[in-house]
């Protein structure tokens, strides 16, 4: 068969690219530290390795998620840490006004400490994170949370804005929290009604905060406790109800002959209700059961020194005062209930951010080893490949020009 010239120079040509070829590629995988440089090189492996990259990406990014809900939980954290001691001071503050051998300069001088507490925990409320966001306006994170109007109200100025974050496929975590779920919406008395004596009592009754004996029997509603005295003299009460009329004595009793008689701290039942009054009281003298409402925790510090400064000049006055210093002490450690709860909560979260982050950066450590796997060079192996690819092209270039050489008048001289 005869071979042309232009077959000898095409088919040399080609080989020599060939090789030129598997050099270069070989030359670029070491460059790269890599085996696969382009999804044709090895499409199987090139997918593999492309959902495992992708595999690697999703987790980095629910690391640098949970990282961002640290930041800002680990703020909220530290916020409620000084609130909880500022309330804690407020009330050994309280529990000292308490002492009925202050004067009005002492208790003065414990409520001007308030004050400055409290303009503390208003800083803390408006608390911002390192890039100036506020971390207890919801949504709203660009708007100041809370502010004092003239009347001396405090505004809740954020809304109710939730923001949470992916830490993994199924699991998001809330990295924030509203101003009002931490420091408006606290339950007033003991979480289910409060008691307050009458302004206008003259008197020296303190009554209880109370508590709900029976849950079954226990009717939401506003009760009145009245003193009186019978006919015969004795000093009695009767309790109604705003909506639920007498409760006792119970109907069809007569509230002027049958109502029990009144006795200095003995318990006072109805309506799966119990409370008590210490102290001597005086007919007319009224306290009422009402069901709780929410305060924030502005007011009840603001509460507590309007109660401190308030008139100690009778007896009567005293009693009032002790009756409002001990409301504030009660919406106190409800406010403190309030916030333990939400420091707990915050824990949580923390604890679950780290836990998941541990997670998601196992997951890393083993995609990007099994991604070594996968796309990695075998340098060895590759080293020896690059060798003998040199040597095949300097030989098919070697053939190449002696075969072109090559002719028939050589061999006819």
């Amino acid at each position: 068969m005869r071979i042309s010239t232009s077959q000898i120079y095409s088919t040399g040509l080609n080989s020599m690219l060939d090789q030129q070829t598997r050099l270069n590629i070989t030359q670029l995988q070491l460059a790269e530290g890599k085996r696969i440089i382009k999804p044709s090189d090895d499409p199987i492996g090139a997918g593999i390795a492309l959902g495992i990259k992708q595999l690697i990406q999703t987790s980095e990014q629910y690391i640098s998620n949970g990282e961002t809900a640290q930041t800002k939980l680990e703020v909220v954290e530290s916020s409620l840490t000084s609130v909880t001691d500022i309330l804690n001071r407020t009330r050994d503050l309280l529990l000292q006004g308490s002492n009925g051998s202050l004067n009005s300069q002492d208790r003065n001088s414990l409520a001007l400490e308030i004050e400055a507490r409290l303009e503390e925990m208003l800083s803390l409320a408006n608390t911002q994170t390192s890039t100036g966001e506020y971390i207890f306006s919801g949504y709203a994170t660009n708007t100041v949370p809370y502010t004092k109007d003239i009347a001396g109200n405090y505004i809740y100025n954020g809304d109710q804005g939730k923001q949470f974050v992916d830490v993994n496929s199924s699991l998001e975590i809330q990295s924030n929290f509203s101003g009002s779920e931490i420091f408006s919406e606290i339950p007033t008395g003991n979480g289910t009604f409060q008691t307050l004596g009458s302004s206008g009592n003259t008197g020296l009754g303190v009554i209880s905060s109370g508590s709900v004996i029976d849950n079954s029997a226990y009717i939401t509603d506003t009760y009145t406790v009245t003193v009186f005295s019978t006919p015969g003299g004795v000093q009695s009460y009767r309790v109604d109800g705003a909506n639920t009329g007498q409760v006792i004595p119970a109907p069809p009793a007569v509230p002027a002959t049958d109502s029990p008689r009144y006795v200095d701290g003995a318990n006072i039942e109805f309506n799966g209700v119990q409370i008590h009054i210490d102290g001597r009281v005086e007919a007319g003298d009224t306290f009422t059961v009402e069901p709780s409402s929410s305060q924030d925790i502005f007011t009840t510090l603001q509460n507590s020194v309007d109660a401190l400064r308030a008139s100690d000049q009778s007896s009567t006055l005293q009693a009032q005062m002790t009756d409002r210093l001990n409301n504030g002490l009660i919406n106190l450690d409800q406010a403190l209930s309030h916030l333990n709860e939400g420091r707990s909560s915050v824990g949580t979260r923390l604890n679950v951010i780290e836990s998941e982050k541990t997670i998601n950066q196992n997951i890393v450590v083993q995609a990007q080893s099994s991604l070594s796997l996968v796309e990695d060079l075998d340098y060895a192996s590759a080293i020896t490949d690059l060798n003998k690819q040199s040597v095949a092209l300097q030989a098919a270039q070697q053939s190449f020009v002696k075969i072109q050489g090559l002719s028939l008048f050589q061999f006819i001289r």
